[in-house]
């Protein structure tokens, strides 16, 4: 609930967003269990209030790991979820956000153009093989 900390306070307490990277790096994790945790890192980047924890989240190195993961997109709801993703991450840019230490060290010009190119070829190819 995006009116009740509570539950964000709890993410960054128990150190979510580290446990989900791990999980979302390993090869053994199913994609089913890596397409929910993608949507819930959308859900929750989307819903958060702006100020101090999307700064957080945005500061974080997990990101800017998970932006650069080499993720299977041969799986269309995993390709979904990691566009939606990228979607809600590049909302929430602004003069503050973009000016995380983390977010300035990923290579020019913009750190999610190389996998976004690489997502969308991939639903690219998917969708024109399925026609």
């Amino acid at each position: 609930d995006q009116n009740d900390p509570v539950l964000f306070d709890f993410f960054l307490e128990k150190n979510m967003l580290g446990i989900f990277w791990r999980l979302l790096e390993q090869r053994e994790t199913p994609v089913s269990v890596k397409v929910q945790m993608l949507q819930t890192l959308s859900i929750l980047i989307s819903n958060i209030e702006a100020g101090p924890s999307i700064y957080y989240i945005l500061s974080n190195d997990h990101i800017n790991e998970l932006i650069r993961h080499p993720f299977d997109f041969s799986h269309e709801e995993l390709l979904a979820h990691y566009i939606s993703l990228l979607k809600a991450i590049a909302l929430r840019l602004d003069e503050h956000t973009v000016q995380c230490r983390h977010l300035q060290r990923l290579p020019p010009p913009l750190p999610m153009l190389g996998p976004l190119a690489a997502a969308a070829a991939a639903w690219s190819s998917s969708s024109s093989s399925s026609q």
